[in-house]
């Protein structure tokens, strides 16, 4: 069953991630989404795709709106496709909401353990990644597309929980939509790192398989969750979606698909105060 459910609020659509609300009610997670046949605008939340400032900033407001939380809380880091990760302290909440160069620098991983901090990543195509320790009561969010994904931000984002004290066997992860094996095709150049990750007998039809064109077709989300189980992750805390941001134009912007002029979705997960029982 799909775990990104979609539903709209004050006529925004977005996907939230329905077992996650289910078993950790005080989160706040979820992926945007396009409105269909509407100027790619609309919905555009990302400030670098050369989009009016003020147009992103009113849908960052409107989109903040409809889930109940404040935009003051709203948390970004400039992407990069790298690995790079900040922990987000109480001090820091907003940067980059309104001023994209007020962001994290170079920084596709977010995580926090403070309440009331959105942390936000944006996406064309690349895999969001969600992350949750419930024995910390931290959250995160990282930006995997293929580079990001051969030179190990998923397995970072776990060093970095384990090493504040999670057990990696509670750690929860969910792999958002992105680009599937139907539409990303790529050459032997992304084929061969995943290849180094991976024991040959991991590299299965499921991630990454030939195609006519002496080409491969790479399935990125089935990537991420091998080398998540491959790093410790417990199987039933591993979630993965079959969104395909290409295939479901009426959902979603893809760079491949529209070849570099669109929008971008904004993955977001945050902590409200728990409510005493």
């Amino acid at each position: 069953m799909e775990p990104f459910l979609f539903q709209s609020k004050k006529g925004l659509p977005f996907f939230s991630l329905a077992p996650w609300k289910k078993e950790f009610p005080h989160l706040q997670v979820g992926f945007s989404a396009r409105k269909p046949q509407e100027d790619w605008s609309t919905c555009n939340y990302a400030l670098h795709v050369g989009d009016n400032p003020a147009k992103v900033i009113y849908n960052r407001k409107q989109l903040s709106e409809a889930l109940g939380v404040s935009f003051a809380s709203w948390t970004c880091g400039e992407q990069v496709h790298g690995v790079h990760i900040e922990v987000v302290h109480s001090d820091q909440r907003g940067k980059g909401r309104e001023v994209r160069e007020t962001a994290f620098s170079d920084t596709d991983g977010l995580l926090t353990g403070e309440t009331d901090i959105l942390l936000t990543s944006y996406y064309a195509d690349c895999v969001p990644l969600f992350f949750y320790s419930p024995d910390l009561d931290w959250v995160g969010v990282a930006h995997a597309g293929w580079k990001g994904t051969v030179a190990g931000i998923g397995e970072k984002m776990l060093q970095n929980l384990v090493e504040l004290g999670a057990n990696l066997k509670n750690i929860r992860v969910a792999i958002g939509p992105s680009i599937g094996g139907c539409c990303y095709e790529v050459d032997e150049k992304v084929i061969q790192p995943l290849r180094s990750i991976l024991q040959s007998d991991e590299l299965k039809p499921t991630i990454a398989k030939r195609n006519n064109h002496s080409k491969w077709q790479l399935d990125l989300k089935q990537a991420n969750a091998a080398i998540f189980l491959k790093n410790g992750i417990n199987p039933q805390h591993l979630i993965i979606s079959s969104w395909c941001t290409s295939c479901d134009l009426d959902y979603f912007y893809s760079h491949r698909r529209d070849q570099g002029n669109t929008g971008r979705m904004v993955a977001w997960i945050g902590k409200k105060e728990r409510r005493s029982s």
